[in-house]
């Protein structure tokens, strides 16, 4: 076997690996590592109203990145360098990712609003909601997330709980989240109801 055939058949060893580490997520559209943003931070602005990146992760007590390495990831090291232990948990990591997208709340009426959370590739869910506000100024939301109609989440249903996280008097460049979790409530495409995940989602 030449070296470039070896070093294939150990990639594609390692990838199968992963692989098997895999969930059923809230969206079937493969994820890709996220790039280093260079956007201006937004003034700080807690209305519910507008989009918020949405990310949701599977609640894995693991320990991953200082984590001793798989021995199937110790076998390549010495062939690969260190690099290839740090590549395996990061891809651990974004395989905790269960869902991710943009929610777009639309200007509540009263404590009600509605929107939408667009995961690419035409999985989209049309979101109602209602919210608390604190006398403090902080927001509390419950949302139903049900699939569109004739669309590829036909049969959905997500419910998200949440509420704003607090703002640090001495914070640098802080920006609006909200901090919560999410249920699978109905099953669809041979995944149980009942699967429920961590979420973040971030004011853009």
């Amino acid at each position: 076997m030449t070296k470039t055939a070896s070093i294939a058949a150990s990639a594609c060893l390692l990838l199968l690996w992963l692989a098997a580490t895999t969930a059923v997520a809230q969206s079937s559209r493969p994820l890709a590592a996220a790039a280093t943003s260079t956007k201006a931070t937004p003034p700080w602005e807690p209305s519910i109203a507008g989009k918020w990146t949405y990310r949701s992760y599977l609640n894995d007590a693991s320990v991953l990145v200082n984590a001793d390495a798989d021995p199937a990831v110790q076998a390549l090291t010495p062939i690969y360098g260190d690099g290839v232990t740090t590549a395996a948990a990061a891809l651990k990591a974004l395989n905790l990712v269960f869902g991710e997208g943009i929610m777009a709340f639309n200007p509540p009426t009263g404590n009600s609003f509605t929107g939408t959370l667009d995961m690419g590739g035409g999985y989209v869910l049309d979101l109602t909601g209602t919210m608390q506000t604190s006398p403090s100024g902080d927001v509390a939301i419950d949302v139903i997330g049900n699939g569109c109609a004739g669309t590829k989440t036909d049969g959905w249903e997500y419910d998200y709980r949440a509420s704003t996280a607090p703002k640090w008097l001495n914070g640098v460049n802080q920006v609006p989240t909200l901090v919560g979790t999410v249920i699978r409530a109905k099953p669809h495409n041979g995944a149980p109801a009942g699967v429920a995940a961590s979420f973040i989602a971030i004011k853009q």
